[in-house]
């Protein structure tokens, strides 16, 4: 076999490794995040709410109308750290402008959840538990449910 063809073949083993590496780490790092909070938000039971209601704690969390929750998985990610690379807020991270719409909803309620819900503290394992939560409430509750805590929460003092 030529060198050539053995230093390509190599090359394309790489890039397949590279390539499987880069589809587990959404995987993983999303288990390690569930797997850092010490239960999951229970979704509310009532979902009765006024319209006014619902617009005002949607504004208050800078959500575009109308009220939707976009599902995501954990290989959205990527393009979530691209699409907001030039964000000035921490919290777009979950946005990307108005692309997903209810994450930075969705966001907030994850991050009340886990104010002493954490089996790990600092700073990464915040964060990994929060993006894990996130992504899990987008793809477990509703709108309406959504809303609803979001409507519970504005009258729950913040702790932490």
């Amino acid at each position: 076999m030529p060198k050539g063809e053995s230093g390509m073949k190599l090359l394309l083993w790489s890039l397949l490794l590279l390539a499987v590496i880069a589809a587990a780490i959404p995987a993983g790092a999303y288990w390690a995040g569930m797997d850092n909070a010490d239960g999951k938000p229970v979704p509310p039971d009532d979902i009765s709410y006024t319209e006014s209601q619902a617009q005002e704690v949607w504004a208050n969390r800078e959500q575009a109308f109308p009220i939707e929750l976009r599902r995501i998985t954990p290989w959205h990610f990527y393009h979530l750290v691209w699409c907001s690379r030039d964000d000035a807020h921490i919290e777009d991270y979950l946005s990307c402008g108005d692309q997903y719409p209810g994450l930075r909803a969705a966001g907030y309620v994850s991050k009340r959840f886990l104010v002493g819900h954490l089996k790990h503290e600092g700073l990464m394992w915040r964060y990994l538990s929060r993006t894990a939560l996130t992504i899990w409430i987008s793809r477990n509750w509703s709108e309406q449910q959504l809303v609803a805590e979001l409507i519970r929460l504005k009258h729950t003092p913040e702790t932490g």
